[in-house]
């Protein structure tokens, strides 16, 4: 079994300045991704501030950061803590996610040129061997953005970002489960894009993510299962 990162080592490898609340705030974001910084437990501002080597003023920036993204809440006397994603709130997250993307491809498949499914094949097979959860999951991120490049819609591709943010927590979890069949089907809306079939490539999609959004559902329901 491998060896599990530590919150240091992930602020060693991430570039940027520590003083910066954005490179505080990308540590913390896959230091949560990771389960290092578990659900529900609170974020000792001084302690991550020694850890990090950062200023408080940064760092509590960077938690009012992650706040905006749903991934950490300010709970009175308590401070900042975790916050927890029930089953519930992932099935109603996924299926925002299912129609803002629908209506996104429905709208940039005139614009997708040949560049960007060659850039997006690219993309997958560097997916198809990656090995580290988070770096997977930056690369699905990639995958699915290529498509939406042409939309010119900038306020939804954020909000559509700031969706996956919050599921996305738990790819740690469901990723070995779901793996396969997402990159197959990753490959089903590729080939169906390429073959500029637009309501084929809708339904691949739809399919990939009601797929994606029932195995998170399970995991989750699996993994509460074994806290009790």
């Amino acid at each position: 079994m491998s060896r599990e990162i530590t919150l240091e080592e992930i602020a060693a490898r991430t570039s940027g300045s520590s003083s910066a609340p954005y490179y505080i705030a990308g540590v913390l974001r896959e230091a949560i991704y990771r389960g290092i910084l578990p659900e529900g437990k609170p974020l000792h501002q001084a302690q991550l501030a020694q850890r990090l080597s950062v200023s408080p003023i940064p760092l509590r920036e960077a938690l009012r950061l992650l706040e905006t993204e749903g991934l950490v809440a300010f709970d009175g006397y308590k401070g900042a803590v975790v916050t927890v994603l029930t089953v519930d709130e992932a099935r109603e997250l996924y299926e925002m996610i299912l129609a803002m993307e629908s209506n996104l491809m429905r709208v940039a498949f005139p614009g997708i040129t040949k560049r960007i499914v060659d850039e997006a094949e690219k993309v997958l097979e560097e997916m198809e061997r990656e090995d580290d959860c988070i770096r997977w999951r930056d690369l699905n991120q990639d995958f699915h953005n290529l498509f939406y490049e042409a939309t010119e819609r900038p306020l939804t591709i954020d909000m559509l970002v700031r969706l996956r943010q919050k599921t996305d927590r738990y790819i740690r979890i469901h990723l070995a489960s779901m793996r396969s069949e997402s990159e197959r089907q990753h490959r089903d809306m590729l080939d169906a894009i390429r073959a500029e079939d637009l309501e084929k490539a809708v339904e691949a999609l739809r399919n990939h993510l009601t797929y994606t959004s029932h195995d998170l559902q399970l995991c989750m329901k699996q993994e509460g299962g074994k806290r009790k």
